[in-house]
This record gives structure tokens, sequence and C-alpha cells, in this order.
């Protein structure tokens, strides 16, 4: 699984490594990528290592770039927001990868994407419910990455959809069938 963004409290990236340590004990296979950085980075590194999972556990950065994000989204069963979702949604689903999610958070606006049937709920703070969420997220690992999801996202979220969304906006008009193509 794969999360990308700050590793600062308010993204709870803790719960996360927590709930990946109690579902990793039945699934020796499974594997967290941590992409990002911050505050938090050494106290997660130290967690991974007293959870006993730092061998299953990889930091890998701050990746910005499209194509160097790619290959851990081509290799991800699912992504995670521990704490409150936002664009990292919008990117997650335009790979075709599903989100668990957090359900008792301040989520940006971009949490509309739940419609797409791409974002999975488990209860804040819960561990356990997280490492549920996993292990369901897992057996259906095959089906990925999802091309409907992708190809939805990618239509009504892209900068492109975004730019003609303004343009209808500044022109006074509802966005068509047309501009939405």
């Amino acid at each position: 699984m794969v999360y990308v963004g700050r590793f600062a409290p308010e993204k709870k990236v803790a719960l996360l490594v927590e709930g990946f340590a109690v579902a990793a004990k039945s699934q020796p296979d499974m594997k967290l990528i941590l992409i990002g950085g911050g505050s938090e980075e050494s106290n997660l590194r130290q967690l991974a290592s007293q959870l006993g999972v730092e061998e299953k556990v990889e930091f890998a950065g701050w990746i910005d770039e499209l194509e160097g994000l790619k290959p851990y989204y081509g290799r991800a069963f699912c992504s995670a927001s521990p704490g409150f979702a936002g664009l990292g949604l919008t990117q997650s689903l335009g790979f075709g990868i599903p989100m668990l999610v957090a359900d008792a958070e301040p989520h940006s606006p971009e949490i509309e994407l739940e419609v797409t049937g791409g974002v999975s709920y488990f209860s804040s703070d819960s561990k356990k419910e997280l490492a549920e969420a996993l292990h369901t997220k897992w057996e259906e690992r095959y089906r990925l990455p999802d091309a409907l999801l992708s190809d939805y996202t990618k239509v009504r979220y892209s900068a492109e959809a975004m730019a003609r969304g303004l343009q209808a906006a500044l022109e006074g008009r509802m966005l068509s069938d047309e501009d939405v193509r």
C-alpha cells in the first residue's frame, strides 16, 4: 500500500504504520510505502522498528513528478489517508488505485470522489478497523488498476478538466457534456 503526503501529526501517518503492522502479521507479503517527508519522519521510522515492520516499510522520500510516482502506484493495492483526505485522493484514483479514508476527519472537497466507489472508509483512529480494511483491499488487489476509476477521475479532475470548468465559469455558463469529454 502507498501513502503520499506530509508526515505531520494531522495526517496521522503513525496510525497508518500501526494499522499496517497489525495487517502485516497475517499477510507477510504486504508492504507499506511512505512517500513524502516531514516533522514526523524519525518518529515513524522508530515506530516501524518498534513494531517489527521496518523491513516492510519503505521511506521513498519526496516524489512530486507523475513519472516518479507511477511505479509506486503501479504496484500498490490501495492508498490510505488516515488523517484528512485531499488532493492525494484525486491522485490515487487517477492511477486507478482505491483509497482507505478515515471517516471522521475534516476532509477537503475532493472527498466528493467517493461517488466513484474508489473510497472505503474506516473508523478514525482505529488501527484495528484500518487493518481490517487493508485485508479487504489486499484480497481485491488482482482487480487493479481500475481503468474505469482512473478514466472517471482523469476526465473530471485533470488540469485540463479543471481549466474547462474555470473557462465555463468565466464565460458565465454551465459545463456542457462536450466540456466533460
